[in-house]
């Protein structure tokens, strides 16, 4: 991965080290497939999971986001547990909006089980907002991205699309297994994750389900604030 100041077209947005590849790698890997630069941020370094080491974590996240074909991967070193929206938060966040102005940023949806995955969502909310205003901290040019996308990780209560991950779907599932120290055995019994016994399965299940819905193999939903823009309705359902 490379680790620059250019300008990536996709900002992923993530509490923990694994998040982005649960919720929105598929979308990852076949953006970054189509040739668009994708970058991901992940919040805190998990270091208060149960399983695996913050040094452990930060390899695994590394591997992955090379899976996933991401050209840079950042962990902006928030405490895992402690996410919060505070003004010093939002401001790291929104730097990192300025620094690589990104047409669309995807961040978990904000209700969720987890409080840091909250947190994250209406964090990355505030600083989409912050990072276009030109008077806050004006010796880092102002941008604001078009969009954010919201990605789901324990629940899903409406979405505005689904994207056919059907062709990129091996690779996410090579980007999760990378987390080998919250997925694999490791000789311990499986622990729940995402509030489930079998997380992989359920990982999988939900994906199948979402892409039943367009007539795919494989999809993951996203939800947007806003109407989503249809040029030519034949274009989309006239096929």
């Amino acid at each position: 991965m490379e680790t620059t100041r250019e300008n990536v077209d996709i900002i992923a947005f993530g509490a923990h080290p694994d998040d982005v590849e649960i919720g929105a790698g598929g979308l990852l890997a076949k953006e970054a497939a189509l040739g668009y630069r994708v970058g991901i941020a992940d919040l805190t370094r998990g270091e208060m999971g149960t399983r695996g080491t913050p040094d452990v974590r930060l390899e695994e996240a590394r591997k992955a986001a090379e899976i996933l074909g991401a050209v840079w991967r950042i962990n902006l070193g928030m405490p895992d547990g402690s996410v919060t929206a505070d003004h010093e938060n939002v401001m790291k966040v929104a730097r990192v909006i300025r620094t690589y102005r990104p047409k669309v940023i995807i961040a978990p949806y904000w209700d969720d089980r987890h409080p840091d995955h909250v947190n994250t969502s209406r964090l990355v909310t505030e600083a989409h907002f912050k990072a276009g205003l030109r008077k806050l901290e004006p010796e880092l040019e102002a941008f604001r991205p078009n969009i954010i996308l919201y990605y789901f990780l324990n629940r899903m209560e409406g979405f505005s699309f689904i994207v056919d991950i059907s062709e990129h779907y091996p690779r996410k599932q090579e980007a999760v297994n990378a987390h080998y120290s919250q997925f694999g055995d490791a000789g311990l019994k499986p622990l729940a994750v995402l509030g489930v016994k079998a997380p992989l399965q359920f990982i999988e299940s939900r994906d199948r389900f979402q892409g039943s819905q367009i007539g795919a193999a494989y999809g993951e939903a996203f939800l947007v604030r806003t109407p989503v823009p249809v040029a030519d309705p034949l274009e989309v359902w006239g096929r």
